[in-house]
């Protein structure tokens, strides 16, 4: 099937023969304003006759076929038009630094600086120019910023990689950004390729994301799953701009070669790595602001690192046994972290014995068996930080205990509250939760999602009209509350077919309160089906 759009250039490159400016744009020459003048004028004749012709051109259900003469005229007179309007058209006198930035404005900012997911960018814009005609190709070849990211999935059937090194040099010394994942199905000569190319470029590479288990199936990692063959380790002074490493790699992998690179960057900030031990990465090093560690990691190697990296404000983990106290035997407090993701199902609570976070405001909490109430209740008062996000998921705190953390003074600036695959929240998390006269619990939240509500029917909506019409006159000294801004809503698994019977109420009601005030947003599940 022929490329409409490559025989439509190919039609308005084709100067018309009777055009005096035949060869203008394949010479890639701007006409001087006298020329300009010039060409306009032909355009309004040339309109003007098209005009006419198409008042000759039968009409559809007249039954006449068009006389072939005709035809032809529309043709090239179409032709000419478009010829003569590509000429003369704006963006052919502009700069071609202006032209650069235009081409830069077409790419999708797929967060390529998030090292944790996939950039999912094939830069369609880069491509994208470099077909219209020889100046913009020359123009987007010319600009480094357009050729900078490349992340290759190393799944399917490769085609030759040769461009991957045309497409790297492009980049010039520009700051690149490299990712590449595979898995049980990928053939190692390509993997070993692409790590290599992508190797010779790490001198101005400021993100390296390297996946090697991409797969579903766990399963598949045995002894015929494919690994990289990593290029020998250089002497550490050739990654001078790396920021951002991260490594998932298959178990009997050489992790030389990433060590080796994220030592190299006296600038690495953010490391993701499914590897915990600390004589294979430099964790303990002042610049490091943001850790992930993909697999569990012991809870004596995480405060290791915690006593080692002062500086750290991001941190992801899955702390697992056996239980240990700091090498000091004090509580380790850590200034500077203000995001913490945690994942413990034996150690939680020895965990938050031995740390203090003052600057703590994003805190999310997984998969906890046993709710430690009173070492987290501890936590949040030797903490005497200010949360404004609150996450708990797939743990083990019933409503009484999550309202007994509400109610402290580290939730009382919260802003965001997700109660997610937790023991079912009842009424009482909404009772407390609703405005009533000068007792507002938790001024300042504006996004609650609550997962596996059991509820009587009108309950959910008194609660959501408290925190989003405007109340009546408070108490001298008590500040206005802020209003809820979203509400999301899921019901039990197996109780959403009721929901339609049992949640009139609060269905009606919502559904009023979203129409009456467009900056609340709701979401209420589908039925079940």
């Amino acid at each position: 099937m022929p490329d409409k759009r490559k025989s439509a250039r190919h039609a308005i490159s084709m100067a018309p023969i009777d055009s005096p400016f035949s060869g203008f744009l394949e010479n890639d020459r701007v006409p001087a304003l006298q020329e300009r003048r010039i060409i306009q004028e032909l355009l309004a004749e040339k309109i003007a006759l098209l005009a006419q012709l198409n008042s000759r051109v039968p009409r559809r259900h007249s039954g006449k076929k068009m006389p072939r003469q005709l035809r032809v005229k529309l043709e090239h007179t179409r032709r000419f038009i478009k010829y003569h309007q590509a000429l003369i058209s704006p963006w052919r006198r502009l700069p071609v630094e202006i032209m650069s930035e235009i081409f830069l404005s077409t790419l999708v900012d797929t967060g390529y600086e998030e090292i944790d997911a996939y950039w999912d960018d094939d830069r369609e814009g880069t491509l994208l120019v470099c077909k219209i005609c020889k100046t913009w190709r020359e123009i987007a070849i010319s600009t480094p910023a357009l050729w900078n990211v490349l992340s290759l999935s190393l799944h399917s059937a490769p085609r030759p990689l040769d461009w991957i090194s045309t497409w790297l040099e492009r980049s010039r010394s520009f700051p690149v950004y490299l990712q590449v994942f595979w898995g049980d199905t990928s053939l190692p000569d390509v993997i070993n390729a692409v790590i290599a190319l992508f190797a010779s470029h790490l001198n101005h590479a400021a993100a390296y994301s390297v996946n090697g288990l991409d797969i579903d199936d766990p399963e598949l990692v045995n002894e015929s799953y494919p690994l990289a063959t990593f290029p020998p380790v250089q002497s550490p002074t050739y990654a001078p701009i790396l920021s951002t490493v991260g490594a998932d790699l298959p178990p009997r992998s050489d992790w030389d070669w990433i060590r080796a690179a994220c030592r190299a960057s006296p600038r690495l900030s953010s490391l993701t790595t499914s590897r915990s031990a600390l004589d294979w990465f430099p964790a303990t090093n002042n610049a490091i602001t943001k850790l992930h560690f993909i697999d569990p990691v012991p809870m004596s190697t995480l405060l290791q690192v915690l006593e080692n990296a002062p500086g750290l404000q991001d941190i992801s983990v899955d702390i697992e046994g056996p239980s240990v106290i700091s090498s000091t035997g004090d509580v380790l407090v850590m200034n500077w972290v203000s995001r913490l993701e945690v994942t413990s199902s034996e150690v939680f609570g020895d965990f938050l014995n031995q740390v203090a976070l003052p600057h703590l405001v994003d805190l999310s909490i997984h998969q906890i068996v046993v709710w430690p109430e009173a070492e987290f209740l501890s936590f949040l008062s030797r903490s005497s930080c200010a949360l404004r996000n609150l996450e708990f998921y797939d743990a083990e705190i019933s409503e009484h205990q999550l309202i007994a953390c509400l109610k402290q003074k580290a939730c009382g600036m919260l802003e965001d509250l997700v109660v997610s695959e937790c023991i079912p929240p009842l009424g009482a998390l909404l009772e407390h939760l609703t405005y009533r006269d000068d007792q507002l619990p938790n001024p300042q939240l504006k996004a609650i999602d609550l997962g596996n509500v059991i509820a009587n029917d009108g309950l959910l909506a008194a609660f959501a009209e408290s925190r989003v019409r405007p109340i009546g006159e408070l108490p001298s000294g008590v500040p206005v509350p802020g209003r809820l801004e979203k509400l999301r809503i899921s019901f039990l698994e197996g109780r959403m077919a009721a929901v339609e019977d049992t949640h009139t109420t609060d269905w009606v009601r919502l559904l009023e309160l979203a129409k009456a005030w467009p900056e609340f947003e709701l979401e209420w599940p589908e039925p079940d089906e």
